[in-house]
């Protein structure tokens, strides 16, 4: 499918999903783990989570204004589109029915959390990168080049504790 027609409102609520799904993992790795700096890391990208997922709410709330005042047709709701960005926020390893946060309870070590958030980032990277592509509102194009510039920094944080565990 091309997602040449993305609907931006639904971008943005998933993308907040995405990120809530992420604080939800993070605060429950941080409560995991008795080592004061490990609870610290994860608290500190828990609270990065949140806000981004505040940042989404608040541009989905300027973007809906924006679209209900100027009624531009493109971005009326879209049900093969929203099927679409479901099906990737359903997937992902920080996903919006709740898998990850299942998937906390069953790790004995920080590697294995630590993992996770890896591979969770660097799904956070590849489809805000795809969004960005194809958004239109330039709001939330400044907003997912700021927030994969942080991702990024996330997925370097942990491979570098994780090469660190294997020394």
């Amino acid at each position: 499918m091309s997602i040449n027609n993305l609907n931006e409102l639904e971008i943005l609520k998933i993308a907040k999903g995405i990120e809530e799904a992420g604080y939800n993992f993070y605060k429950s790795a941080q409560e995991k783990f008795e080592d004061e700096e490990i609870k610290n890391m994860f608290k500190y990208l828990a609270l990065e989570e949140l806000e981004h997922m505040n940042t989404f709410e608040n541009i989905y709330n300027k973007v809906a204004e924006k679209l209900k005042n100027d009624e531009i047709e493109e971005y009326r709701y879209d049900e093969v589109t929203t099927a679409y960005l479901r099906a990737i926020s359903e997937t992902a390893i920080f996903n919006v029915n709740g898998i990850t946060l299942n998937k906390i309870e069953n790790i004995c070590t920080v590697k294995e959390a630590l993992y996770i958030g890896l591979q969770a980032e660097k799904d956070s990277i590849l489809f805000y990168d795809a969004i960005l592509k194809n958004t239109k509102i330039d709001l939330t194009c400044k907003v997912l080049e700021r927030l994969i510039k942080e991702e990024v920094k996330h997925l370097y944080k942990f491979k570098t504790l994780m090469d660190e565990m294997d020394r």
